[in-house]
C-alpha cells in the first residue's frame, strides 16, 4: 500500500474543496428554481420532497450515480 505525499494531500484538499463549491451552487440553483416554480403556480411547496420517481427514472438516476461515482473513483485510483 503506498501513502500520498503531500502534495497528493493538497490536491485531494483541492479537489474536495472545488466539489464542494459547486455542490453549494447547484444547492442555491435548485432553491431558487423551486421557489420560482412555485411562485409561478408551476409546482407547490415542498412538491419535490414529495415526489417519487418510477422504476425507470429510478434506474436512470441509479445508472447516472454509478457513472459519477465510478468515474470519480477512477480519477482518485489513477497510477502516474
Amino acid at each position: 500500500m503506498s501513502s500520498l505525499s503531500t502534495e497528493d494531500i493538497d490536491k485531494l484538499g483541492e479537489a474536495i474543496i472545488a466539489l464542494t463549491k459547486e455542490v453549494w451552487v447547484l444547492r442555491d440553483r435548485q432553491r431558487v428554481l423551486e421557489a420560482a416554480l412555485s411562485e409561478a403556480g408551476v409546482l407547490e411547496a415542498g412538491a419535490l420532497d414529495a415526489f417519487q420517481p418510477d422504476e425507470a427514472l429510478q434506474a436512470q438516476l441509479a445508472g447516472e450515480r454509478t457513472e459519477l461515482v465510478d468515474t470519480v473513483l477512477s480519477a482518485l485510483t489513477a497510477r502516474k
